[in-house]
């Protein structure tokens, strides 16, 4: 059911409706002190061009419904490993990844960027309302743009006092890892340039507090801070990372284009997939020696299939790498968090193949004439 956080005015959308979340309560069977919080991805925009792009149900409240459906097989959805938390679904329709809180009036882009406000409000709402506590445990996290804003946020919710002390936090974060990856071709312009696009953001969104963790991240660069290649490697809260070394919306970003079922890349197609494979080795290079995953304190799962942000669809159930599901390796997750003799957290990388959409248990499908 859709719940507005009242506790804050401005906790608004783009267009000022308020921000709001959907909540499951956990069942009568359930885990009644357990929690997921879950921020929807949906892209970002970084000034007021990009901003002006975005479709409606990004932007806005107004035409949210009561009653939210999920993919029953998603991590919301009847069959997940967590069906028996309480869950919460907050609604993306601030279009800045999480990180924002600066009104219209106070930027030169003229955008409400309100979202790190909403997330404020609704966790605070949580405690007031729900019940959530000292001694609770807590999956945060989200996909895509809501994996980045969970990166974010996720090491400063307890020092800021978002989330009462004493809560037990494990991160949740599918598909945050960008790459700072040289240009494809003579695609230079912002929108082609995640690395840009990030860099504006926090210009124009004036939130280098928020990105930085009030100084907890102290990368040389602010914008780093909110850009998974330099942020994740310094994570000091456990996190289960899902990233597929293809990753859809990181490619098409670069490549402004993409292969379907039915359409391919354009021709010559073999620029295209040697820059996927470029960065895709180098991503697989660069999750492996993430410090956490070495150490065994934080867990990842790595696919070589061209999708991307799967956790609430049927993929997260249902597609299989090395013979592991992403919702098996979670539930791995939150075994190993729960053991008190400190058991590793899972690692799930397939190195097999090396090329596109290669692995065996890639659910989507290609025309062989694409390659």
């Amino acid at each position: 059911n859709v719940v507005e956080a009242t506790n804050d005015s401005d906790a608004t959308c783009n267009d000022g409706t308020p921000g709001v979340y959907y909540w499951s309560p956990a069942p009568s069977d359930g885990e009644p002190r357990s929690w997921l919080v879950f921020l929807e991805g949906g892209g970002w925009c970084w000034d007021a061009a990009s901003c002006a792009s975005r479709w409606g149900g990004s932007v806005s409240s107004a035409q949210y419904p009561s009653l939210q459906v999920n993919d029953k097989y998603g991590i919301l959805g009847s069959l997940s490993p967590v069906r028996g938390f309480n869950r919460v679904h907050i609604r993306q329709c601030s279009s800045d990844a999480w990180m924002g809180d600066i009104g219209g009036n106070a930027t030169s882009a003229g955008v409400n960027w309100r979202g790190a406000r909403i997330l404020r409000a609704t966790l605070r709402h949580l405690v007031e309302a729900r019940g959530l506590a000292g001694g609770d445990f807590m999956l945060f996290g989200g996909a895509s743009s809501g994996s980045r804003g969970a990166m974010v946020h996720l090491d400063t919710l307890q020092p800021q006092g978002w989330v009462p002390a004493g809560v037990k936090l494990l991160g949740f974060l599918d598909s945050p890892y960008w790459l700072d990856t040289p240009a494809f071709q003579d695609l230079t312009q912002v929108e082609h340039r995640s690395q840009e696009q990030t860099k504006q953001a926090v210009l124009n969104m004036q939130n280098e507090a928020i990105v930085s963790g009030g100084g907890l991240c102290e990368l040389d660069d602010v914008w780093k801070c909110a850009f998974g290649e330099y942020r994740l490697p310094i994570l000091k809260t456990p996190f289960m990372l899902f990233s597929s070394q293809y990753d859809w919306l990181r490619l098409i970003i670069a490549q402004a284009a993409t292969v379907t079922p039915s359409a391919c890349f354009p021709k010559p197609q073999c620029s295209y997939y040697d820059y996927a494979d470029s960065g895709a080795n180098a991503m697989r290079q660069k999750l492996l020696v993430l410090p956490q995953v070495i150490a065994g304190t934080s867990g990842l799962y790595s696919s070589t299939c061209y999708d991307h942000a799967m956790s609430i669809w049927k993929e997260f159930n249902l597609q299989r790498v090395l013979g592991v599901t992403m919702a098996e390796s979670l539930s791995a997750a939150l075994e190993a968090t729960g053991n008190p003799n400190g058991a590793r957290m899972p690692v799930v990388v397939d190195a097999s193949c090396g090329q596109f959409n290669c692995g065996s248990g890639c659910m989507k499908k290609f025309d062989s004439k694409c390659g």
